[in-house]
């Protein structure tokens, strides 16, 4: 039987782009015991969590806690490797909108992270088994994964259309180690694909609203793409106008960039396959490899071509 993706939290999270681009910061004058400040935007406050509150709670909202032991292993490597990046990025001069922490709760800037209380109100009754299963991989990969020496870019989302994409595809940046590699797995997930429809008038309206782009003539001819060997949407055209692909799955609500555009009568309907920008790792292709013995460190192998990885005690 194929297995349900589960895309509540996950699906928040993999399909931004900048989470991943912009790293949280690390509050320290070392990187053992460090402590992370939080800045919520509602609030206005600033709250402090040791490493590894923090790290519990992000993992907690970026996977769900009920996949495989080795799979929330690698993706506690990737959360902790995130505030080392940051760490480093930081130093350099503090960011004036952070009041003083290290990262906020605006997961459309900063890596997603659950409070307690998010945490208790999402999990429900499954809650405390879902705390000591994220608990335990965060205390047993006490790593983080690093190229030339220094931590990467942790790119992951929910899952591929079968293969990941390379940075240099997706954002046009040549990040050696982020390549497009096999995750077959994810292809036989039951709910890979995924349908969007909107009318033409709601559709145009987002555009002009989020894109600057004001549509004229014919629904049929407002959508046209380029795509490569793997189904991804390398160029759209918007009514003549290029635009940014990770900008327009966004704006269209489409579930990732390997997509096509039908239209049917007065309606745009958008088929995707995968969640997220599919670029580093697959949450649910390392869960198929965990469920097929491998390793949190053959799973990040996998995903991130030649990183290391670095034991921070």
């Amino acid at each position: 039987m194929k297995e349900m993706i589960q895309c509540a939290a996950v699906l928040a999270v993999s399909l931004a782009l900048i989470p991943c681009l912009v790293f949280m910061g690390v509050k320290g004058g070392t990187r053992e015991g460090l402590t992370v400040g939080v800045y919520f935007n509602a609030s206005g406050e600033v709250k402090e969590y040791t490493e590894d509150e923090y790290l519990t709670g992000a993992v907690l909202a970026q996977m769900p806690a009920d996949l495989s032991e080795e799979a929330l292993k690698a993706q506690a490597v990737l959360a902790r490797t995130y505030i080392y990046r940051r760490y480093e990025d930081e130093s350099e001069g503090p960011t004036p909108s952070l009041h003083g922490a290290l990262i906020s709760d605006d997961d459309s800037v900063y890596q997603s992270f659950f409070t307690e209380e998010q945490a208790k109100n999402f999990y429900g009754e499954d809650w405390d088994k879902a705390r000591r299963r994220v608990e335990k991989a965060v205390r047993d990969a006490p790593c983080i994964l690093t190229c030339n020496g220094e931590p990467i870019t942790a790119a992951y989302h929910a899952a591929s259309s079968g293969s990941t994409e390379s940075a240099l595809t997706a954002w046009g940046q040549d990040i050696p180690y982020l390549r497009a590699v096999d995750s077959s797995s994810d292809a036989k997930l039951a709910g890979i694909e995924s349908k969007t429809e909107m009318g033409s008038v709601d559709f145009s309206k987002k555009m002009e609203e989020q894109l600057g782009v004001k549509l004229t003539g014919a629904p049929a001819k407002w959508v046209q793409t380029e795509v490569n060997e793997r189904g991804y949407v390398t160029k759209l055209v918007l009514g003549g106008t290029e635009v940014n692909v990770q900008r327009f799955i966004a704006a269209a609500e489409v579930a990732s960039p390997c997509f096509k555009c039908e239209v049917k009568g007065d309606t745009l309907c958008f088929t995707a396959k995968g969640y997220g920008h599919l670029v580093g790792m697959s949450q649910y292709g390392a869960n198929s490899m965990a469920e097929n013995g491998s390793t949190w460190e053959e799973i990040l192998s996998h995903y991130f071509t030649g990183c290391k990885t670095e034991d921070i005690h």
